[in-house]
């Protein structure tokens, strides 16, 4: 159970945190008005985790998060027994001479937590800050939501710099989203991995988009890409040659000539895939059973794994026959993509909790829906690749979507798993929604829609000169 003096201690941390955070939030607010989010989004982080902590004592009665807290509490029991064996440990020694070491006086962690190195990298974490948390539950999880939440937030930051205008609706995506403020806040491997993934969205933009602070943003890149292959090497499979394209946009739109363009942009992809494959390649030791050479393999045994109806419960879908092929694979894109887009249907919903995901996943297909029919197919194609930071997200979405969809047919994994595409998806539908109303502006003007000059979002003031000192091309 959650002792009552660990809800008085919650309490206190809120109270810590509001002064905290809205003394920073005043300090910024007049240069950075998108600052006005940043204490209800903190908060927001905070109750996620707060209900993730009610659901899992109360509702599961237990589950991977309280095996990883209560192995974490092993180790820092570890830590004022035997201290140097502790740092070995939190060095990365997962061994059985390193379990062997426990003894009633600690606990002994849980084997299938101790032995994984993904699961093993949570215990490490969290042991530390059991340290400072008095071996509590609930403040473990608060502070594991207020670290996390940099991440979250500098990725937010880096999208209203394109679209400040938009700060509101970004902020949906990425602060309030309720399956991602529930998934990931707790003590879980999704929650590490999700704010890594933002950060390096970040850094990437520091880099090569704000050139700025290029030396602490590339530590910074280095600790993201460490935390996505320590608990989830797939989502750095994804998101590096997203990053690549992204990084590479304004090199290949700056040739003029067509067909210089009609051959250079598919060598370019090739060229970018086949970087991505070699590091990758080269990154295998660090992935594992997520290494490239053994990818096929890990979708067929997770798929058979996740359709275990006895672990993971009744609440899956079908895929379709996997013949262990890469062309069979991308038979099945459409359906894994739908799904980890926006399935659970609401009418797919069985229980209170995908009740709650299906609502979610059903305002998410009509804002699809409606982005749309406000952009139309066509205009939201070219929105797409003709902004280089929504070609990123999207790309990410997708392709985020399909590789959790085609290796979770099963709900409950799925909505977990699915949500450092979520705020990048969101934020796509809006700026489309955005740039088609920006061109319907133009045309209501008498004022040729130039797409090119929205390619940095609308932060630019330049745009607004524009439009004020060039009539354009009046329509006949």
């Amino acid at each position: 159970h959650i002792a009552y003096w660990e809800w008085m201690a919650a309490l206190l941390y809120l109270v810590v945190i509001f002064f905290v955070f809205i003394k920073r939030r005043n300090r910024r607010l007049h240069a950075s008005p998108e600052y006005r989010y940043y204490l209800s989004g903190i908060y927001a982080k905070l109750f996620g985790a707060t209900f993730f902590s009610l659901i899992y004592f109360y509702y599961y009665e237990g589950g991977d998060t309280t095996a990883y807290f209560y192995s974490a509490l092993a180790m820092r029991n570890l830590a004022f027994v035997e201290p140097v064996e502790y740092f070995k440990q939190l060095m990365g020694d997962n061994s059985m001479r390193a379990w062997t070491v426990y003894s009633e006086a600690t606990a002994k962690p849980y084997q299938y937590v101790f032995f994984d190195n993904r699961t093993f990298a949570v215990l490490q974490i969290t042991s530390v800050l059991a340290i400072f948390t008095n071996k509590s539950f609930l403040l473990t999880t608060l502070l594991t939501a207020t670290i996390t939440f940099y991440g979250v937030w500098k990725c937010y930051r880096t999208f209203v710099s394109y679209f400040p205008d938009l700060s509101g609706k970004l902020a949906i995506g990425f602060l309030f989203m309720p399956s991602a403020i529930f998934w990931g806040s707790g003590i879980m491997k999704d929650t590490w991995a999700f704010s890594a993934v933002c950060l390096w969205v970040h850094g990437v933009d520091e880099i090569f988009f704000k050139k700025r602070n290029t030396v602490s943003r590339s530590f910074m890149l280095v600790i993201a890409a460490l935390v996505m292959l320590w608990f989830k090497p797939y989502m750095f499979t994804v998101i590096f040659p997203c990053s690549l394209i992204w990084v590479s946009y304004f090199r290949v739109v700056r040739i003029r000539s067509f067909l210089v363009r009609f051959v250079l942009v598919p060598v370019a992809f090739v060229t970018m895939f086949g970087l991505s494959v070699t590091v990758l390649r080269r990154l295998g030791g660090s992935m594992d059973k997520f290494a490239l050479d053994s990818a096929l393999e890990t979708i067929r045994m997770t798929q058979k794994d996740l359709s275990n109806e006895r672990a993971y419960g009744a609440h899956r879908f079908e895929l379709g026959e996997f013949d262990g092929t890469w062309l069979g694979l991308m038979g099945q894109f459409p359906v894994a993509v739908n799904a980890a887009l926006f399935r659970p249907y609401i009418w797919e919903a069985k229980t209170p909790v995908m009740l709650l995901s299906g609502l979610e996943n059903l305002w998410v297909l009509v804002l699809a829906i409606i982005a749309l029919l406000r952009a139309g197919p066509l205009f939201a194609v070219r929105a797409i690749a003709g902004v280089p930071i929504v070609l990123m997200a999207v790309l990410f979405s997708i392709l985020f979507a399909f590789t959790v969809g085609v290796t979770t047919p099963n709900f409950g994994a799925l909505v977990r798993f699915k949500i450092p595409l979520v705020p990048f998806f969101i934020s796509s539908l809006y700026i489309i929604v955005r740039l088609a109303k920006a061109r319907r502006e133009d045309r209501n003007a008498g004022i040729e829609f130039d797409l090119k000059r929205y390619r940095m979002g609308t932060s630019q003031r330049w745009i607004g000169a524009v439009k004020r000192d060039r009539p354009g091309r009046r329509r006949t």
